[in-house]
This record gives structure tokens, sequence and C-alpha cells, in this order.
């Protein structure tokens, strides 16, 4: 059975090089450090089966939208993949949410070379929709795809563009990479 570790100041070191494994050109540093505020509406974990460290999730949600939780940084170790942890991860992450009274989960990714992540939740029942907001300051470089998926028994609607601010995100986690 797994179970997850919020990421906290002492392991934040670690967290970091597990998520660099997962993801090599992006940084969840800065992200990780906002989550350890107390007020943060951001929870990021570490999975572990045992004592082994299998992978990270984490979930966020902006401001002002209450019903949306995010997913962030969700990732399996190279070596742990395709063993069922993607899948129970998902389900605890998801869960999580539910119990913090979210109604429905979304996630953002690049859809250029990720069918493996897209088809990995579109299997656990998200439905995905290109996201091409004007108000985006890297617009033209962005490749984005948001799924969405109901935690309760109210039906999802889809995104529909509305503006996230991706950019500034993309930017941080780019400018962090060691």
């Amino acid at each position: 059975m797994l179970k997850l570790k919020l990421i906290n100041k002492d392991n934040i070191d670690f967290a970091i090089k597990i998520e660099n494994k997962i993801f090599p050109l992006y940084n969840a540093k800065n992200n990780y450090i906002l989550s350890l505020k107390k007020d943060s509406k951001c929870h990021y974990y570490l999975v572990y089966d045992n004592d082994t460290c299998v992978g990270i999730t984490g979930i966020y949600a902006y401001e002002r939208d209450y019903d949306n939780a995010w997913i962030g940084f969700f990732g399996i170790i190279e070596e742990y993949r395709e063993k069922g942890y993607g899948k129970e991860v998902l389900k605890l992450t998801e869960d999580y949410a539910r119990n913090m009274n979210y109604k429905f989960m979304r996630l953002f990714t690049d859809k250029i070379d990720n069918d493996l992540a897209i088809n990995f939740y579109k299997k656990y029942g998200y439905s995905f929709e290109d996201y091409n907001n004007d108000l985006e300051k890297l617009k033209d470089e962005f490749n984005v795809v948001i799924g969405s998926k109901s935690l309760c028994n109210e039906k999802v609607n889809l995104w529909n563009n509305k503006f996230v601010n991706l950019s500034k995100q993309t930017i941080k986690q780019q400018n962090d990479v060691n």
C-alpha cells in the first residue's frame, strides 16, 4: 500500500531531486517552497512504497476557484512505471482533493510527445481540450491541453480557455532548472 508523505522543510531537497529525475526540464522548487506556507492551497507529496520513494504528486488551487483542484507535478520514477503505481497515486490524489471538498480535478500538460500521459489520464476518466488563451504571454510557444474530471456527481464542464496564467508558471519552472 502506498503512502503519501507531505513535502516539508526537512525533505524538500530530496523532493527536488526526485522531481528532477521525473521532470528533468523543469524544477518545482518554488512550488514546493510556496506549499510550506501555513495557509497555502498547494500540497505536494513524496510517494512511498514501504521505505522506497517511487514518485511525487500534488494538488494546488487558484484563488477564487473553489471547485477545482489541479494536479501538480504528478509522476512516477521511471524504474517503477508500469507496476500500477500511477493508477494508485492518481486515486490517492483525487481522494485527497475530494476530501478537501473540491468538485473537479484539472491538469495541464504539453500535448507534444506526451501521448502516454494523456492516454493514462483518459483511461481514468479525464476529458481533454486544447488550451489557447490569448492573454497567455507564451501563447505561441504553448501546445497545451487541459484535462478535467468530476470528483462528485456533477458533470464537469470543459475549461473553455479560461485564463490560468500558465506562462508565469512555465517561466518560473524553467528559470529554476539547475
